[in-house]
């Protein structure tokens, strides 16, 4: 076991070099080991690979020129004499990632990929140093990231958010049959400090991923330890420390790794501490005068207290705690076969609703609707058993077995200014996966096949608490109180080949069932009057894609795909207020289908990226919130207060269609600039309505500066505007209260962040975001975006 790593590391490497000859690796920043450096003759004949220690076996080698490359790092020669080698590189100041994981669940090099994939590294994600993984997906300035309350995050991937974009960590989906088509916050779930990498996919997912990945895949990779190449043992660990003044943020995280020849072992927890954030305080243009908190609720001696706020840009209540711990260990039964598992837990404490908790009376009133809104813990945890072979047969060269099970549980807790009743809504789901997947190599080609099943089984309950009393009362449930059970199962094929060198056709089919089952002893919860809801779906999809590489540095690429999303337990057995309106279920509702072209353009040398792509979808059966019919009417009395009644439906065609520019560029040697821009529109055909969930134009411009020990950024975030004529009516109408009287205004930032490596063990990162202290929120968010906020960070590792 490894003592003192230090020591340890250099004995072993002198221990090693004493047998034959060989190269040692390492960062020229940090002096750490790099792994997987390709190192090859001059006479292209004699080739390897650096392990896990940055160490590779060069005695073989004739002397003569021998070249080092790496994606992330310079390319470097070094005149090799027969003696050990100890080669410094350089890291570029922009990297370009060649290998995708997500298109196929395997690796895939990314010049044979049609479709739109980003990719967000570990040393990225390290610098970005993001609060949740949902402003680590915002920071890439390429995923739009609304926010209803501090503790959440619901992105937007080409027109689509919520359950019509699908996430997936370490292979196995975390949608669930609850997840709704509003905002959601589950992303805040998985820890940022504990990802390899993150992977997004653009456009329809649906033939590897199944039901509601028409939008994208969100597909995060947490870390895992690489084998040891020998008997010793390799222990490391990681810790962090992290303030960040808006919300008074408090981060502390610590992981260990343990690498063995058969085994290794992962260990990563996080806690996080948030006060109210505080927002902006220079208001200008459309924001003046806008989004003060100037009261809030305090309950005083039994009674509900309108208490005015010292500070109208500290957004009270908006502070909550955030938990996150990872476990995983992975044996090797054979030089062919190994098995893993993984457990995974996340938890909240109460998150306040805070769009809610702000909601006024009326336009012209500081007068409070709620005095109590908020989620209660949001609790999440994964078993994750994995099985995997490689050894090549007629059938493939590697399998993977994936067995998993995740348990949800979320509650909303509500009540009115001056009611003493709390009302609660509970959910659990148990969520169960299957997942069997195959990669075959052909001589030109890959066949990646397999199939899968999930189910889940959901429960809801609802009561209300007097304050004063503590008397429970029944009242209706968020979902059926009878249970609901959801379940899908497919099977699917993508055939990658390689008509020659420069040209590559993706093609896949996925053939999917869904059914649906949900019972209720509440008659008025469905519109039906039925106690029994029983939905049997079922969709076949297809892609087909062309990758052209013109030469070495030009691609264009050319996609279509199909993508559905059946109705979940959320989509057609919920019933909720807001405003003045109910939302019914609608057990008549039917899938939601799509249809995508995408076409891209990309240039990309050693030192230069430039990408341009479009696209277009055509949405059919499109669900969205629309007036209702219940038992004929179109309001209706609950709790003795007449409501609008709304629901799911099917609202006929919808287009969707947008575009992104990525420019990327070492201006200099120690200088780069890069720029995203994005743009997402779209409208509901049949009604001429705007779609809630695309975008304004958006993105990011960064100046980079990296010498050495020392990185720097300057970037600017931009949103466009969003007028209310480009805003659904049905969003004004229910949710005026998020919007200015012009809509959305337009904003930007300005903002700077520096991270030192002072030694091979000890990185600070500090910076400052919003340097204008501007007020400002995204588009649809029900809170104000942080004011200036200094940020500092502490990272540890041995």
């Amino acid at each position: 076991m490894r003592l003192n790593h230090k020591i340890t590391f250099l004995l072993l490497f002198a221990s090693t070099f004493s047998y034959s000859q060989n190269a040692l690796i390492v960062d020229e920043a940090t002096g750490k080991p790099v792994v997987d450096v390709f190192i090859y003759h001059e006479n292209k004949e004699d080739v390897t690979y650096t392990n896990e220690k940055g160490i590779a076996d060069i005695s073989t080698f004739p002397k003569g020129l021998i070249f080092f490359q790496h994606p992330s790092f310079h390319q470097q020669s070094i005149a090799y004499l027969g003696n050990d080698l100890k080669v410094s590189l350089k890291e570029k100041i922009m990297s370009f990632n060649e290998v995708v994981i997500s298109a196929n669940k395997w690796e895939q090099e990314e010049e044979s990929v049609s479709q739109k994939i980003m990719t967000v590294n570990k040393k990225t994600i390290q610098f970005q140093n993001p609060q949740t993984s949902a402003d680590l997906l915002a920071n890439t300035g390429q995923v739009f990231v609304q926010k209803s309350q501090l503790g959440g995050g619901s992105p937007k991937i080409r027109g689509f958010a919520a359950n019509s974009v699908l996430l997936v960590v370490d292979g196995v989906r975390m949608n669930n049959a609850i997840f709704r088509s509003g905002n959601l916050q589950n992303v805040i779930n998985i820890d940022p400090n504990a990802l390899e990498s993150s992977e997004v996919i653009f456009g329809p997912g649906s033939v590897i991923y199944g039901s509601d990945a028409l939008g994208g895949v969100m597909d995060f990779h947490t870390i895992e330890p690489k084998w040891s190449s020998d008997d010793i043992t390799d222990i490391s660990a990681n810790g962090l420390a992290r303030y960040g003044t808006a919300a008074n943020e408090r981060t502390g995280h610590i992981d260990v790794s343990v690498a063995q020849e058969k085994f290794t072992f992962f260990h990563s927890s996080s806690y996080t501490k948030f006060g109210d954030l505080r927002a902006g305080g220079r208001r200008t243009g459309d924001y003046e005068g806008e989004f003060e908190r100037k009261f809030y609720v305090q309950r005083i001696d039994g009674q509900d207290q309108l208490i005015r706020n010292e500070d109208v840009n500290v957004q009270k209540f908006s502070g909550y705690d955030l938990f996150n711990t990872i476990s995983k260990v992975k044996y090797r039964l054979g030089p062919d076969s190994e098995v893993s598992y993984g457990f995974y837990f996340s938890t909240t404490s109460d998150i306040p609703r805070y769009d809610n908790l702000s909601e006024t009376l009326g336009p012209n009133t500081d007068s409070l609707s709620a005095a109590e809104w908020y989620y209660g813990p949001q609790k999440w945890q994964m078993h994750n058993l994995k099985f995997s072979i490689y050894e090549s047969n007629a059938l493939f060269d590697q399998a993977r077995v994936t067995l998993a099970y995740q348990k949800f549980e979320e509650s909303r807790n509500d009540r009115d200014f001056a009611d003493d009743r709390l009302r609660t809504r509970s959910e659990f789901v148990d969520m169960y996966s299957v997942s069997i997947d195959f990669d075959k190599d052909y001589s030109r080609s890959n066949l990646y096949y397999g199939i899968d099943f999930y189910y889940n089984d959901v429960k809801s309950e609802g009561y209300r608490r007097n304050l004063e009393t503590n008397e429970i009362t029944e009242t209706s449930s968020r979902y059926p109180n009878g249970g609901s059970d959801f379940k899908s199962f497919a099977v699917y094929g993508s055939y990658v080949y390689q008509l020659s060198d420069e040209v590559t056709i993706n093609s896949g089919l996925r053939f999917n069932t869904i059914g649906l089952n949900a019972t209720t002893t509440d008659a008025q919860a469905l519109s039906t009057n039925s106690a029994e809801l029983d939905l049997q779906n079922s969709a076949l999809n297809g892609s087909l894609g062309l990758a052209i590489n013109l030469n070495t540095n030009n691609k264009i690429s050319y996609n279509i795909s199909t993508g559905f999303r059946s109705p979940n337990v959320d989509d057609v057995g919920k019933v909720f207020d807001v405003g003045n309106s109910i939302v019914v279920p609608n057990p008549e509702l039917n899938p939601e289908y799509s249809v995508s072209n995408e076409i891209a353009y990309q240039r990309k040398t050693d030192r230069a990226l430039f990408k341009v792509v479009a696209f277009h979808s055509r949405l059919f059966d499109a669900i969205v919130d629309g007036p209702f019919m219940l038992d004929g009417n179109s309001t209706a009395t609950i709790d003795g207060e007449t409501l609008e009644v709304f629901s799911k439906v099917n609202a006929g065609d919808a287009e969707i269609y947008g575009g992104s520019l990525i420019v990327t560029a070492e201006i200099a040697d120690n200088w780069a600039f890069s720029k995203m821009i994005s743009y997402t529109g779209g409208k509901d055909i049949t009604n001429d309505e705007p779609l809630r969930h695309t975008t304004p134009i958006f993105g990011k411009a960064t100046l980079t500066y990296q010498h050495k020990k020392l990185r720097s950024e300057f970037y600017i975030d931009y949103n466009g505007e969003r007028s209310r004529e480009d805003i659904p009516s049905s969003e004004i109408d229910r949710k005026p209260y998020l919007y200015t009287a012009s809509g959305s205004p337009a904003w930007y930032t300005l903002n700077l962040k520096s991270s030192y490596q002072v030694n091979e063990y000890i990185n600070v990162n500090a910076g400052v975001e919003n340097i204008l202290d501007k007020h400002y929120r995204p588009y649809s968010s029900g809170i104000s975006a942080p004011g200036r906020n200094f940020i500092v960070a502490v990272r540890a590792s041995i």
